[in-house]
C-alpha cells in the first residue's frame, strides 16, 4: 500500500464522497475529483468513526461521529441509491 494521506474532518468542508470504507486503520474516503483515497482524522487525532448513510429528499449524506470525542461531520454523497427492500 502507498502513502496514506490523512485529512482532518474540519479541513474538508464541501467535499462530495463517492465511496467510503472502514477498516481497523480508520475511515477512508474517495472524494469527487481526487484519484486517491484519504483517511479521515478527527480534531482529537483519532481516525475511528461511527458512520451512517442518511437518505432523504433526493440526496444522500455520510454522517460521521468520532468514536473517541464525539466530534461530528457530514458529507454529501454521489452515486449512492437506496437499497431495494
Amino acid at each position: 500500500m502507498g502513502t496514506i494521506h490523512d485529512v482532518r474532518v474540519d479541513a474538508v468542508p464541501g467535499i462530495v464522497v463517492q465511496r467510503w470504507r472502514s477498516t481497523e486503520d480508520g475511515l477512508f474516503l474517495r472524494a469527487r475529483g481526487q484519484s486517491d483515497e484519504v483517511r479521515l482524522v478527527c480534531v482529537c487525532g483519532r481516525s475511528h468513526w461511527i458512520v451512517r448513510e442518511q437518505f432523504g429528499d433526493g440526496s444522500v449524506s455520510l454522517l460521521v461521529t468520532c468514536h473517541t470525542c464525539g466530534t461530528r461531520g457530514s458529507f454529501l454523497m454521489e452515486g449512492v441509491t437506496l437499497p431495494t427492500p
